[in-house]
């Protein structure tokens, strides 16, 4: 159907916005009463709801306050269980590292609520490579070989039930990823292994097959209060390359290497 002939660009895009942000809103503050001064909180609903009397300034100021400072935006990542990198170096010693990251892209229809993303890491160690013999140089190479192959375009790695590993201790490789297929495990560690220009040793490949069939659509359960969905066992996805760093012991902050549309700041190459 073409567009009609008083068609304008700005109303809808600002019908469009105004639908969904207010969806997110309207879930976010679902236990807050609408149209309200008399709290902080419903102050706050008030003026992250957006009207159709409202400005371009008007409509992206409202985005802001819902997203970072009421926090909407945070409550989308999952919390990690981690202890803090001095902590974490003080007490063990290794080999830099590269980990590669990987997400479901996001769909209102499917994750508003509450489905999680789907997400992936894959990390490897230089064994040739200490903290002190590895350069920026050796970063750059790094970036530009992971972009090459994961980044350009985006690669996607199709998570599944079945898991493939890939052992070779000598050249720093331990990978146990869920994959959809066999063929799709070889795939996977085959592009792993070019970023260090290592060669796949079919000896090392072991694919995993499994019978057990894993729910979709787990149900619910209680937990402190409050319905809430269950974790999903395996859960098969397209999860896409998002950025890669490497991990030096010694520099609490990772190097960014590859950063696909400005998921990292200052990364080496972006994308």
């Amino acid at each position: 159907m073409p567009l009609p002939d008083n068609f304008d660009p700005w109303e809808h895009l600002q019908d469009t916005l105004r639908l969904w942000h207010n969806k997110s809103v309207n879930k976010y503050f679902k236990n807050t009463p609408v149209d309200s001064l008399s709290t902080p909180k419903e102050s706050l609903r008030v003026a992250c709801t957006m009207r159709d009397t409202d400005t371009s300034t008007m409509t992206l100021m409202r985005m802001w306050l819902f997203e970072i400072t009421a926090g909407h935006a945070a409550s989308l990542q999952a919390p990690v269980y981690g202890i803090p990198v001095t902590e974490l170096q003080r007490e063990f010693k290794f080999r830099p590292q590269i980990k590669l990251y990987f997400k479901e892209p996001y769909n209102f229809e499917k994750h508003s609520d509450g489905t999680e993303q789907v997400s992936g890491e894959i990390g490897f160690r230089i064994i040739n490579k200490t903290a002190e013999t590895i350069t920026k140089a050796d970063a750059v190479e790094y970036a530009r070989e992971i972009k090459a192959e994961f980044a350009t375009p985006p690669l996607i790695w199709k998570k599944g039930k079945y898991k493939c590993t890939y052992l070779d201790v000598e050249n720093g490789y331990d990978l146990r990823l869920l994959c959809a297929s066999k063929t799709e495990g070889q795939s996977t560690v085959q592009s792993v292994l070019k970023i260090l220009d290592k060669t796949f040793n079919d000896n090392n490949f072991q694919f995993i097959e499994n019978t057990k069939e894993f729910s979709t659509n787990p149900g619910t359960h209680l937990v402190y209060g409050k319905t809430t969905k269950k974790f999903r066992q395996r859960p098969t996805s397209d999860v896409k390359f998002t950025h890669a760093q490497l991990i030096i012991p010694g520099l609490v902050k990772p190097v960014n290497l590859v950063s696909v549309k400005g998921r990292l700041k200052n990364a080496i190459e972006s994308v």
